[in-house]
């Protein structure tokens, strides 16, 4: 296994991350897309990106961690971040993997976590080269209560002393006016490839019931649809059986889908 930094472009802002390679791939190897959360990176809390790309190469895949514009080391102020500005980099990290020398553009997966969770939601209903999709804690559209919670907290803005003692990432108006206007929920239904939903059950920042809801959507579809619950998992899942028990599930997964039996 192999990991090099790699940087590319949207919307003429440069985006960095880092490539998983595996050592021992004759032929060409399937590849996944990790897509990190609200005001997170392409490591994550207790390093969970970084060791299931690990845990990917070495069965076998190429892995790609990045950071989306405005956050991490990727360039772009996180005051102008939007979700649709997120599906776009996320569409484009998937452009640069499937141009890769050595990977299957047959064999495509990707993961998101928490808001990465509703980005991975629409580039699986957008974009056709997704074969396989795993989703951890992510955010939905319906249940409202999350979404109707932020466009609460939008209507009393803060000063920007009280922004910054709460937090330096300060949320722009453009994430809030395009909010009421999107649909992860409605756009998912259009992925016709496997999904993975994996959440918490104490997960207190986004409720059980938003992955839930991903999974009734999805569930009647001819394609293989599964949501594991993680008792008393938090929304990180920040305990070591926790995070074992998310990648170990997240790895066969993606071992089971984008096999090469599996796309025959």
């Amino acid at each position: 296994m192999t990991e090099r930094p790699v940087v590319f472009y949207n919307k003429g802002q440069q985006l960095n991350g880092i490539l998983h390679s595996p050592v021992n791939c004759d032929a060409l190897c399937p590849a996944v897309a990790f897509f990190h959360g609200f005001t997170g990176t392409k490591v994550e809390p207790h390093r969970i990106f970084v060791k299931t790309a690990r845990e990917l190469a070495a069965i076998g895949f190429y892995a790609l961690r990045f950071d989306f514009r405005g956050s991490g080391d990727s360039e772009g102020d996180f005051s102008e971040m939007t979700i649709g500005g997120e599906v776009s980099d996320a569409i484009k990290s998937i452009d640069v993997l499937t141009a890769m020398q050595g990977v299957d553009p047959e064999r495509i997966g990707i993961l998101g976590l928490s808001m990465g969770g509703c980005v991975a939601a629409f580039v699986s209903g957008q974009d056709n080269r997704v074969k396989s999709t795993v989703m951890w804690a992510p955010l939905s559209d319906d249940p409202p209560d999350r979404k109707q919670e932020i466009l609460e907290r939008s209507k009393n803005t803060p000063t920007p002393e009280e922004i910054a003692q709460l937090n330096p990432n300060i949320v722009g108006k453009a994430f809030y006016e395009e909010l009421p206007n999107i649909s992860p929920s409605k756009t998912i239904q259009q992925f016709t490839g496997p999904l993975l939903v994996i959440h918490g059950s104490g997960d207190e920042t986004v409720p059980v019931s938003h992955g839930k809801r991903y999974y009734e959507l999805m569930r009647g579809r001819d394609a293989l649809t599964e949501f594991e619950i993680i008792d008393k998992g938090d929304h990180t899942f920040n305990t070591v059986g926790w995070e074992q028990a998310v990648i170990a599930k997240s790895v066969a997964w993606f071992q089971r889908t984008l096999s090469k039996e599996a796309q025959g």
